[in-house]
């Protein structure tokens, strides 16, 4: 199930947004489940049981698995076309806001490497005073990371123009030993390479917000949870229809039991009363 998630995931993020929603409802029927063990609840524990495993399929079993779907083919669901196009809009202004000043700062770190590269095989431990370089003034400031078992440090590396003014700040984790050694051209090229994988990232996610590709559990759910009384989102698919069918069958059969059940204990109390 967890690499499941990974895989459809557009990123770590909302891989650990989806397992701590899932997380919270299972515990909340975990926690149904469990008292209706208790002897207070002896009389209605078959309802709260039941009422339990109808919340884990229709909050969690389901709706994964039609997220799932959706992750695969994009048209296995039709939504209401305001609902569509406003979720759309929503991811569509996040990826601009997270993914529009990268290739600038991309753009900037290649340019304090070409004009500092007399300096890029200088170690760290060299930078803790002031260097000036023909474009820029550099020094490195280390920092104790607390609470911290093996006092590992985070190195800053601050960059400025010849004018004073702060351009960048750069950082990395280590040992006061590991920090030392490392050379400036290479925290440079690391950054450079995180970032490149962010935007390739993001072209990713692009590509697959151009395919319809933008659902995720958990702004499925709500929609999930209504569609059979508001036709918010219908299946299409075959498989899409066999699975919307099992799901609100289970859910029928389940629920009519409870009311049943419920209904003959109040007959029951009812005939009883009538006998006193």
């Amino acid at each position: 199930m967890i690499l499941t998630l990974i895989n459809i995931s557009f990123g770590i993020g909302e891989f650990f947004s989806t397992t701590f929603l899932i997380l919270i409802i299972l515990s909340f029927c975990v926690y149904l489940y469990r008292i209706s063990k208790y002897k207070r609840y002896q009389k209605s524990k078959y309802a709260i049981s039941c009422l339990s495993i109808i919340l884990t399929l229709h909050l969690v079993v389901f709706p994964f698995l039609y997220t799932l779907m959706l992750k695969s083919n994009p048209a296995s669901f039709e939504f209401k076309t305001a609902i569509h196009d406003s979720r759309k809009r929503v991811v569509l202004n996040e990826w601009i806001d997270d993914s529009k000043n990268i290739p600038y700062e991309i753009k900037s770190l290649e340019n304090i490497k070409i004009s500092n590269y007399t300096i890029l095989n200088t170690q760290l431990k060299q930078l803790k005073q002031l260097n000036f370089t023909e474009s820029n003034i550099i020094f490195t400031d280390y920092k104790i990371n607390l609470p911290s078992k093996n006092f590992d440090f985070t190195a800053t590396i601050y960059i400025f123009d010849r004018k004073g003014i702060l351009k960048k700040e750069l950082y990395k984790a280590g040992t006061q030993a590991e920090l030392d050694s490392v050379k400036f051209g290479s925290i440079i090229n690391q950054n450079i390479k995180y970032l490149k994988n962010e935007l390739h990232y993001y072209k990713v996610k692009k590509a697959e917000l151009d395919k319809n590709n933008f659902w995720t559990y958990a702004t499925l759910l709500p929609y999930s949870i209504s569609s059979i009384f508001t036709g918010n989102m219908s299946p299409l698919t075959p498989m899409a229809n066999i699975l919307y069918t099992i799901h609100y069958a289970v859910i029928y059969c389940i629920g009519i039991g409870i009311f049943l059940y419920f209904l003959i204990k109040n007959l029951e109390f009812i005939i009883r009363n009538r006998k006193s």
